[in-house]
């Protein structure tokens, strides 16, 4: 062996670098992910209300086709009332009812008819599948659902207003 070698050897053994991250590195990741996190909620507030937007979108449109079912299978009329004063949608007797929050603004548009007072509306089906037609609106910020209602089929679709 070399004499360059023995001394490698000794200094090796002597000082061993120990691995792993200084104290200072660490605070600096946590007080990044601290950051991050302060800021993240926003990011995903939008995306939640955009869900429960399509949900209630969908849960009015399928107590609009509920009623239509309804209407052709006992041959009577059968109407969805929106009370626009407590926020509700529902079925005749209080089936299916159903409610929407605060912050989504509900628009609905219907024959004349088939408005009782400025808060108090109905969607009316006909036994052979017809209906009042109209459109239910559903806005949530600058995001708006409809939900349109086909006068002649009473078909029921949703689109995102666009």
């Amino acid at each position: 062996m070399s004499a360059n070698a023995r001394t490698g050897d000794a200094a090796g053994e002597g000082r061993r670098r120990a691995r792993g991250f200084t104290l200072l590195e660490l605070l600096v990741v946590i007080g990044l992910i601290v950051l991050l996190a302060a800021v993240s909620p926003p990011l995903f507030s939008n995306g939640v209300s955009a869900a429960q937007q399509r949900s209630l979108a969908r849960n009015v449109a399928q107590t609009l086709r509920i009623a239509r079912s309804e209407a052709i299978i006992t041959r009577k009329d059968v109407g969805v009332e929106f009370n626009l004063l407590d926020r509700t949608f529902q079925l005749p007797d209080g089936k299916h009812r159903g409610q929407w929050p605060a912050d989504v603004a509900l628009e609905l548009t219907t024959t004349a008819a088939e408005t009782l007072d400025d808060n108090h509306a109905f969607v009316r089906f006909y036994p052979d599948g017809g209906s009042t037609g109209g459109r239910v609106a559903l806005k949530v910020k600058d995001r708006t659902l409809n939900i349109d209602i086909n006068w002649l089929t009473g078909h029921i679709s949703i689109d995102d207003g666009a």
